[in-house]
């Protein structure tokens, strides 16, 4: 972990209430994806973990732009290479 003092001026946008996407993943593979608006980033991941079962996750924060981005948050996908 690295850590440094920033100066807040640098900031030029900020979403006051970002959507988040949460990406189910099994044991065999398959996937199963959610969009959730109106909760901020404790209440997406407490609802993620009872939604889990014997799964595991990843949150993303949705990132309007040029086309939606998206910022991992917690978890890493077993897909990516």
């Amino acid at each position: 972990m690295a850590i440094r003092a920033v100066d807040p001026r640098d900031q030029t946008w900020e979403l006051e209430q970002p959507s988040y996407r949460v990406y189910f993943h099994d044991a065999n593979g398959a996937q199963d994806e959610y969009e959730v608006l109106d909760a901020d980033v404790m209440e997406v991941l407490a609802w993620a973990q009872t939604q889990k079962t014997n799964r595991t996750f990843v949150l993303y924060a949705c990132v309007p732009g040029d086309g939606l981005g998206l910022v991992r948050l917690q978890g890493s996908d077993p897909n990516a290479r």
